[in-house]
């Protein structure tokens, strides 16, 4: 009898909005993804608008690429990676906000996603927007900003808006 392994990519998204402080800023990490690919997908998504779950999301603007949101992202991506965890909060207990800040990028609105076992920027994107959460992010017309990496096949996603 020949065994069999099913492996389901996983996800999780998380949306928020205040005001925090700032935080000085690190080095910004050499593209892991590609940027016009990515931008590209999720573009489209927002200019055509998309249905998450049950709720209609009408065309929202669409997003540019920030290298300090993309520096936050890697940075979480990596240590989720050599860590071996999965969440939006660390083994230290920071979050996506603090990431965010660390990069020295002051926010008025954010929102992360996450996913992993994904090969390419397609997979990813069409699994985030399968998901009604992480597509909720993706068509959040509050958000302008975008950066993504990845390490190994793990992803994440930060959205975000300035102050």
């Amino acid at each position: 009898m020949k065994a069999t392994m099913l492996f389901l990519p996983l996800l999780l998204a998380i949306t928020t909005s205040c005001t925090p402080g700032k935080f000085s800023s690190d080095s910004i990490p050499s593209s892991t993804v590609d940027k016009t690919k990515l931008l590209e997908l999720l573009n489209k998504a927002r200019q055509t608008g998309c249905k998450c779950g049950d709720t209609y999301y009408d065309a929202a603007p669409a997003l540019t690429w920030n290298n300090l949101l993309e520096s936050a992202s890697y940075k979480h991506a990596k240590d989720m990676f050599q860590n071996k965890y999965f969440s939006h909060i660390a083994p230290d207990g920071s979050n996506a906000a603090e990431r965010i800040e660390r990069e020295g990028y002051t926010w008025m609105t954010y929102g992360e996603n996450i996913g992993s076992g994904y090969k390419n920027e397609q997979e990813v994107v069409e699994g985030w927007l399968e998901s009604p959460s992480h597509c909720k992010n993706i068509m959040n017309k509050q958000f302008k900003e975008i950066g993504t990496a990845r390490v190994g096949n793990i992803w994440t996603q930060e959205f975000a808006t300035r102050k």
